[in-house]
């Protein structure tokens, strides 16, 4: 049976470590002299140029490869692509088409003779050298021969390019999913072109004086054919087919050449509407050519001036080119087919929603009532789970709607006041004008915020000023980008998915174009805010090779003059030596005098790579006559006959396996390993074998070296030293080390190299940051001055230090750093998924406790630990965080530090620093969070259940977003991936050498599913909102819609009456005569006006903005009643009076007030009003109510939401114990399952 402790050793885990190097007696002025760091600067520089000889080298190896290459299937793609509702075997034979298509592109790469080369060394030392044309480039490629390792990860990052899967980032992705459709798009729109006066045109545009020249075809209709999209593969065949769409500019200066869209345009001028045809579309640009962006765009801006003059050359652009043909198109959007104009169907839809009715829902509803009514034709019962899914999965699969479907579906709402139009809603170009808002639209936002900027764009910037720091002009510009920014996100939707078949070519020929114009603002967006917010230092290093192109590659004792790296200790402090390239040979001797003060030099050894290197040496011609191995052996090992398979022979593998333990013994090096190996017979393969061999093949010692010897190297140059350093290694260090601290230590510890957990790698790097902080920019906060404490719960307000605080003192210096990979479990055998185990674990385990996690309104986070009975065993928020320190008790509160950070939202929004700040300080507190429950997790030897973000987000007020959140769910992961307490010792468990791995390695959230270890995820669906002691949960629609539908809801319930002894009233219903979605569940509850409720209304007495009050049910009703005759104090059924009233306001007061009665949680921003109250009593007759609540229940709103996410928790732990085949393991509550069991927790 599984313990928690054998959650230990499981897998491997690759860390990078980091620390600071601290040149050592002349280290640095012998570092200077010699040149090292110009040569290295030198290299750093020409990296970025010749990297960009590379991309040019993929330009012409893209372009040579889709050369005359003819895709096979384009007929079958467009036929399916014609199709407007495909059905789901014809969406699969579509994307089966797709997959094909970009294999046969992908594989043309592939094919291609130097494709072997192009993330190869060969790239840089030969191919490379035969492509570019100057002397001049072919020196710079050849600075790098030595150093084709400074490629690595750009190699990488370009092999997604040539990938057949279905990503952005590839050639055949951007060929046929993006260009084709346009292509297709294109072809469609040509047959009307064709049939137009426009056609009278085509014989100029292909005259010798026109494109003739440029497109080289004998008519224009043959590029409007299918065959000819083999030709617009590569840059160059785009390149001509825009010419014809858009026209071309020669470069001499002379006028532009008309393409097609300007005889187009031209022909619509004076046509009739219905006679009006759509532009064609232009394609996108190949991969890495569509990487030239804007010219007003820089790679980086150097000054302000530059940042001024880019921002007015931006406003022109979209100005001439942009902003008043957008306009009209939005003004005219009910000239066009809106049955072929589409809204992507997305986060957007909701927001347009929102827009227009002042709720996120109002589409989603108007469609579900278009599926039950018009759509639907199954057996299953509507309103059913089932009957949901189905639906949800429906609307799920549509990419866009049309916006003629979406107003189609609005007039299915009873309710008038939703019979409103998209075109309309685009019509007002974002304007407001209601008693609670009133906003200019959007273009004209654009042009106000313009006017206050423009004396600033276009007077020169004073050259001793700093804009980034001129905070008025930065909040002034940062509103202008953002008007646009909003202009863009406000006509985003209209681009649908963009792969529709259907489409209204004159609508979006012209909205294509506008589009990409508008478009540019996202990048050059990004560039001002990052030259805005930019630190007053400058992180940027360079990578030191100390003229060796293998430096730190290994550690091997064998390899030292090869790798010049080397590492020493002494009296507990750490050293990186490395040595000079013309004298890499100064260890290899002997030294006799050590028993003065000495170094201790690190002796490294390692046997890599077995399978590889065993046969290698032990067969090797050189070698053979020294191992000796006998004919019979190398004739069986010819055959092949150790290797799995057919010809598989145990017994020649057992030969084999002695062969080399032999040899082993006999070799100058291995034999002092003293490898302990089993028993021959034992083993089943080889593979065991060789496991074995690598999982002791690994050795460290030291060996002494004078210090008289070593600082004589240093003061000769022979010898660069410097000390490993971080803030622990000071000797004013106090407190617990951090863990890269921890890791480096473990690397030399005896208890790990006895049997090795901590193994040091190569690959290790050397950098150089320059200082970024001159002088008169430094500040500092002098010596023996008071200092206030920004934590406010410090009990210490100041503090004094004996030595001057210097603000990113780091960044006033030049730093040497050193990173250096090292592999943690290097023995573990590779579990890369330890789900099963966890599931064994649990499903024996007696007493699981579960930890909850909520993201608050109130709180950012909150936390709830239960048992494995539901008994809260501790419920806290997390925007506190407590840490004790030598017996002291320290605090901090974030929720406060990100109030104050954040002050009004507006404020916040204002002003890109404040955002940034924001961040960090998220990030900051989110490490914190994930210390305490890491800790928990361990001391209770707890699951965590988390909301599952792949599951839809909850929307609301919450603290934390959607993006810190997904943040703080992969921190967790990390952490869990190899938890140590730093309190234990090494040796015990939860310890260095004993770490806890609790989570799989992190691949992405949609691989994960529904666990990931010891963590869950959960729907968070009625979660805050239920009741935590009866179950209870709100399944009512109070929307009022009309009278009639009002007057039908009151009659289904079985009773309306006052309770004249309790003082409120009862609502007495069955879930089931108004939803079938408690079918299963409890459905008999009674509905009491018990107590008071918060009331959030429009106040007229403060301008219309939204207030709270707080209001007694009870009363509330009766005022009510009485205000219309309905008589209540005798016990008499109330639904016959209720019937019989005839006035709206009545149902819409009487709706309301059932809805605050179903309202749990009630609360006031900005005061510390917030708690849950229950309509339902319980068994006793008691209703919860959280500001009573003691510490068997949930204290607060956002403790409730924690509580019943740890109470899912429990229904997992129920799954895994009634599961006897974890691979069938269903971990997906549904929402009936979940109603169904936090009712029976009640009883």
């Amino acid at each position: 049976m599984l313990q928690f402790k054998d959650f230990t050793n499981l897998y491997q885990v690759s860390k990078t470590l980091r620390f600071e190097l601290i040149p050592q007696g002349k280290t640095l002025e012998n570092i200077k002299k010699s040149g090292l760091l110009i040569h290295d600067e030198h290299r750093a520089k020409n990296y970025v140029l010749v990297k960009k000889i590379i991309d040019e080298y993929h330009k012409a190896f893209i372009s040579a490869a889709l050369d005359n290459l003819s895709l096979t299937g384009l007929k079958e793609f467009s036929d399916l692509y014609k199709i407007p509702k495909k059905s789901d075997d014809e969406k699969k034979k579509f994307k089966e088409i797709q997959s094909n298509l970009r294999k046969q592109i992908a594989d043309r790469f592939t094919k291609q003779e130097h494709f072997k080369n192009l993330f190869a060394k060969e790239l840089i030392k030969n191919d490379l050298k035969a492509f570019v044309q100057t002397e001049e480039d072919k020196k710079l490629v050849s600075e790098f021969d030595n150093f084709t390792t400074y490629f690595t990860g750009f190699h990488e990052n370009r092999k997604n390019m040539y990938s057949a899967e279905d990503k952005s980032t590839a050639i055949a992705y951007r060929l046929i999913h993006q260009n084709l459709p346009k292509f297709l798009d294109n072809i469609w729109t040509f047959e009307k072109i064709k049939t137009s006066l426009v056609k009278d045109k085509f014989q100029i545009i292909l005259s010798d004086k026109e494109l003739g020249p440029i497109i080289q075809v004998s008519s224009v209709e043959e590029m409007f054919t299918l065959e000819y999209f083999n030709k617009t593969l590569t840059q160059t065949g785009i390149d001509i087919y825009n010419h014809l769409i858009g026209g071309f500019t020669p470069e001499d200066g002379k006028e532009k050449i008309k393409g097609l869209n300007e005889y187009i345009n031209l022909f619509n001028q004076t046509a009739k509407k219905e006679e009006r045809i759509g532009k064609l579309k232009p394609l996108y640009k190949q991969i890495l050519s569509d990487r030239s962006t804007a010219s007003f765009i820089p790679e980086e801006f150097k000054d302000g001036n530059e940042v001024l003059e880019s921002i007015e050359k931006l406003y022109q652009e979209i100005h001439m080119h942009a902003l008043s043909q957008l306009k009209e198109l939005l003004q005219n959007m009910h000239d066009f087919d809106l049955h072929k104009i589409y809204l992507r169907n997305d986060v957007s839809m909701t927001d347009i929603s929102q827009k227009m009715f002042g709720d996120w829902g109002i589409f989603q509803k108007a469609m579900k009532i278009w599926y039950d009514k018009k759509y639907y034709t199954g057996k299953l019962k509507p309103g059913t789970e089932k009957y949901e899914e189905e639906q949800k999965k429906y609307f799920k699969n549509q990419e866009s709607f049309s916006i003629s479907f979406i107003n189609d579906c609005l007039l299915l709402l009873d309710n008038a006041d939703y019979h409103k139009k998209i075109e309309d809603y685009f019509k007002l170009m974002g304007e407001q004008s209601t008693e609670e808002e009133k906003t200019d639209n959007l273009f004209e936002q654009i042009q106000n915020n313009y006017k206050q900027i423009t004396d600033l764009l276009n007077n020169p910037y004073p050259k001793e000023k700093d804009l980034a720091q001129d905070q008025p002009n930065v909040d002034k510009i940062k509103l202008f980008l953002d008007s646009i920014k909003n202009l863009q996100w406000f006509v985003k939707p209209l681009q649908g998915k963009g792969n529709e078949a259907n489409k209204d070519e004159r609508f979006y020929g012209e909205f294509t174009a506008l589009w990409e114009t508008l478009d540019q603002i996202t990048p050059f967006y990004n560039k001002v805010r990052n030259y805005m917010t930019r630190k007053p230092y400058s992180t940027e290093k360079i990578k030191l090779n100390f003229e060796n192109s293998t430096l730190l590659d290994g550690w091997d004792v064998n390899k030292e003059s090869d790798n010049t790296s080397l590492i020493f200790r002494k009296d507990g402090l750490y050293y990186l030596g490395i040595m000079n390239k013309k004298h890499n040979k100064i260890f290899n001797k002997d030294f006799e005098n050590t028993s003065e003060n000495c170094y201790e030099k690190m002796e490294y050894k390692l046997l890599p790579g077995a399978n590889k290197m065993l046969p290698k040496v032990f067969f090797s011609k050189s070698r053979i006559d020294e191992f000796k191995p006998s004919t019979e052996l190398l004739e069986h090992y010819e055959n092949e006959t150790h290797k799995k398979g057919e010809k598989f022979n145990i017994q020649h593998c057992h030969e084999l396996i002695d062969f080399f333990k032999s040899s082993i013994n006999k070799h100058e090096d291995w034999k002092h390993f003293e490898f302990q190996f089993s028993d021959t017979k034992s083993y089943q393969d080889l593979s065991g074998f060789y496991r074995e061999v690598e999982h002791q093949g690994y050795k460290i010692n030291f060996r002494k070296i004078p210090v008289s010897y070593i600082h004589e190297m240093v003061e000769e140059g022979k010898l660069y030293l410097f000390q490993i350093y971080n803030k622990d290694f000071s000797p004013y260090s106090k407190g617990t080390p951090n863990m890269h601290t921890l890791y480096w230590k473990m690397l030399f510890d005896k208890d790990n190299l006895a049997n090795v957990v901590y193994k040091l790698n190569g690959q290790a790097e050397v950098f150089y940051r320059k200082s970024s902080i001159k002088e008169e920019n430094k500040i500092v906060h002098k010596a023996h001055e008071p200092i206030l404490n920004k934590n406010i719960l410090n009990e210490k307000k100041q503090s004094k230090f004996d030595y001057d605080i210097i603000k990113d003192r780091r960044y006033t210096l030049d730093k040497f750093q050193f990173h250096v990979p090292i592999t943690i479990n290097f023995k573990a055998a590779g579990l890369n998924n330890i789900n099963t185990e966890v599931n064994q674990f649990l499903k024996a385990s007696s007493n699981t406790h579960i930890i909850g996690i909520d993201r608050g309104e109130r709180h950012l986070l909150y936390l709830t630990l239960i048992d494995n009975k539901g008994n809260i065993k501790q419920q806290f928020s997390l925007n506190e965080i407590v840490n004790e320190y030598k017996g002291k008790t320290y605090r901090t509160n974030f929720h406060d530090l990100l109030d104050k950070k954040e002050g009004e939202r507006d404020e916040a929004r204002r002003n890109w620093k404040t955002i940034e700040t924001i961040k960090e300080l998220k990030e900051g507190y989110l490490s914190q969070v994930i210390h305490k429950i890491s800790e928990l997790m361990i001391e209770y030897k707890a699951i965590v259940v988390l909301e599952d973000l792949n599951m839809g987000f909850k929307r609301g007020r919450q603290k934390v977003e959607k993006q810190v959140y997904q943040k703080f769910e992969k921190m967790l992961i990390d952490k869990l991936n190899y938890l140590v307490d730093k309190k234990k010792k090494p040796t015990e468990f939860g310890g260095t050498l004993y770490a806890y791995q609790l989570t799989n390695k992190f691949e992405s959230f949609q691989k994960m599913g529904k666990q990931n270890g010891f963590l869950f995820y959960i729907p968070a669906w009625n979660t805050s909102k239920m009741d935590p002691v009866t179950g209870f949960v709100n399944l009512f629609d109070t929307r009022y819609e009309n009278m009639e539908k009002a007057k039908s809801f009151f009659n289904k319930f079985n009773s309306i009456r006052f309770n004249q002894t309790k003082d409120y009233f009862e609502f007495e219903f069955d879930y089931n005569n108004f939803t079938t979605k408690a079918e299963g569940t409890k459905t008999h509850w009674t509905l009491c006006t018990y107590k008071d409720r918060i009331e959030t209304f429009r106040n007229p007495e403060k301008n219309n903005q939204w207030d709270n009050r707080e209001i007694i049910l009870t009363n509330d009703f009766k005022k009510l009643f009485e205000q219309y005759n309905i008589s209540y104090k005798n016990n008499e059924e109330l639904k016959v009076a209720i019937n019989q009233q005839i006035e709206k306001v009545f149902f819409e007061r009487l709706l309301h007030l059932f809805k605050l009665t179903l309202q749990m949680r009630n609360s006031i921003t900005g005061t510390d009003i917030d708690y849950l109250i229950s309509p339902v009593a319980d068994k006793n007759g008691v209703f919860f109510d959280s500001r009573l609540a003691d510490d068997n229940l949930p204290k607060n709103t956002d403790a409730n939401g924690a509580y019943n996410i740890a109470r899912k928790g429990m229904w997992i732990i129920e799954q895994i114990k009634q599961t006897d085949d974890f691979k069938n393991l269903k971990l997906a509550i549904s929402n009936k399952e979940w109603l169904k069991f936090a009712q029976q927790l009640s009883l």
